[in-house]
């Protein structure tokens, strides 16, 4: 097959791999080299060169790199405390941080003693928890099935199904957490698909480990 041929393939594979990453920056990054393969390609295919996708290439390339610019500039100008950038550090990593601000800002910072239920079993559930520092059991029936620590979610399950609460969680240590609303947090993440990604990550991960742990007993 011709190089050109080859990098006009190449173009429609990274637009391709663009549609299945998760990272905005590695998303526009494909994109911005599909479109520099697809120019390529347009300008040597033909005896004469292509310019209805030429242009439209350096249009998309524009846009993107407009965006990238808008994401580093946005950065820049959130700032951070210490409890919030370890809290992205663990768990959040794969948002950019105007996302991950916009997330921490819609949570409540709450602390509780040893022995504190936060969450009744068959409880209906209006938050999704998020442990910052110390640990929990989950109770089934009175009897304990897991223990939660830092970084790992609370109330997952109901957040994803709608369902009421099916354990008791219990503080083993004092414990520091941020709360969200369900509600709010469902129309936050309506309006950015990238939290809905990082969110799903991040509760698929902890449920699987959950299911590895309980058939290891």
């Amino acid at each position: 097959m011709p190089l050109i041929h080859i990098i006009g393939n190449l173009a429609f594979i990274l637009v391709a791999c663009s549609f299945m990453v998760k990272d905005i920056f590695l998303l526009r990054f494909l994109s911005i080299t599909a479109s520099f393969c697809s120019i390529i390609y347009s300008t040597n295919v033909a005896a004469t060169p292509l310019w209805v996708p030429i242009c439209w290439n350096l249009f998309f390339i524009s846009l993107n790199f407009y965006h990238i610019t808008k994401i580093i500039y946005g950065n820049r100008k959130i700032k951070l405390n210490n409890i919030e950038l370890e809290l992205y550090q663990m768990s959040f990593s794969q948002l950019n941080l105007i996302e991950f601000s916009k997330l921490i800002r819609m949570g409540e910072w709450r602390e509780a003693d040893a022995d504190t239920i936060l969450i009744n079993e068959e409880q209906v559930m209006d938050n999704l928890f998020m442990i910052y520092n110390g640990r929990v059991e989950i109770l089934v029936k009175n009897k304990k099935i897991a223990e939660l620590k830092d970084g790992q979610f609370i109330g997952e399950m109901s957040f994803l199904t709608n369902q009421p609460a099916s354990a008791t969680v219990k503080t083993v240590l004092p414990t520091k957490y941020i709360i969200w609303k369900q509600k709010d947090l469902k129309e936050l993440v309506s309006r950015n698909p990238a939290i809905v990604f990082s969110l799903q990550a991040a509760m698929g991960a902890q449920m699987s480990l959950a299911i590895k742990d309980r058939n290891l007993v």
